[in-house]
């Protein structure tokens, strides 16, 4: 993705999902005065979908583990282009704020994933990252068609906190959002501690999730990305 389609896509997701999304308020997943970072791009090997701030994805197409792109870049909010610190360490996480339902959301949020100990090469401004479970076809293949992308190799200090679950909404539920959220570490402390239970991110209370989880670990959200999917039975 180059510089004026990633501006482009952070622009489109702060519209659609913070200013048009009648829900945020109800259900946030972030703060309204977040200024992303970084283009989080998402691909899901199997299928070879990607996540395209709001589009919808087949559940069958995410059943194993995705392969993440970040890529720094210059818009409204950050000026000039941010690049990429080494000494950063980033969380990545996948929720549902609409489980069981977007009518009835009582087990939300839902964590369906969350990596952490992720690093990138400092300095750089585009990223590959292989996540745990995630196979290697995409990424070697992007790699090849862009020799700046940096970082080809798994992450040794990778953890899954929680291990990939994949999104499956239930029948008659109507379509869920799925949302990809990428971390930055403000400190040098210990890693980030693992919620107690997917459901409310262990937090026990209807509308907890990512974000209360990330505050309490001194996390900050740089990127974000998310897709729609439903059950066919409806």
């Amino acid at each position: 993705m180059d510089s004026e389609k990633a501006t482009l896509s952070l622009t489109v997701w702060h519209l659609i999902f913070l200013d048009r999304d009648p829900d945020r308020v109800k259900l946030p997943v972030l703060d309204e005065d977040f200024k992303p970072l970084f283009s989080v791009n998402v691909i899901f090997p199997k299928s070879g979908d990607t996540v395209n701030l709001g589009n919808k994805i087949k559940p069958e197409a995410v059943s194993s583990p995705p392969d993440l792109f970040v890529h720094a870049v210059r818009n409204h909010f950050s000026d000039p282009t941010p690049t990429i610190g080494g000494n950063v360490s980033y969380t990545f996480s996948l929720t549902d704020p609409d489980a069981t339902s977007r009518s009835d959301p009582a087990m939300a949020e839902m964590c369906h994933w969350l990596v952490t100990g992720l690093t990138l090469d400092e300095g750089s401004k585009d990223h590959m990252v292989r996540l745990p479970g995630s196979t290697d076809s995409i990424a070697d293949a992007f790699q090849a068609r862009d020799s700046k992308l940096q970082g080809a190799g798994h992450n040794s200090n990778v953890k899954e906190l929680m291990p990939y679950y994949a999104p499956a909404p239930p029948p008659k539920t109507g379509y869920h959002r799925y949302v990809f959220v990428l971390l930055a570490s403000n400190s040098d402390d210990d890693e980030p501690k693992k919620p107690k239970e997917r459901p409310h991110w262990g937090y026990g209370t209807v509308g907890k999730g990512v974000r209360d989880w990330a505050k309490d670990n001194g996390l900050t959200p740089v990127g974000a990305n998310f897709f729609y999917a439903e059950n066919k039975e409806q």
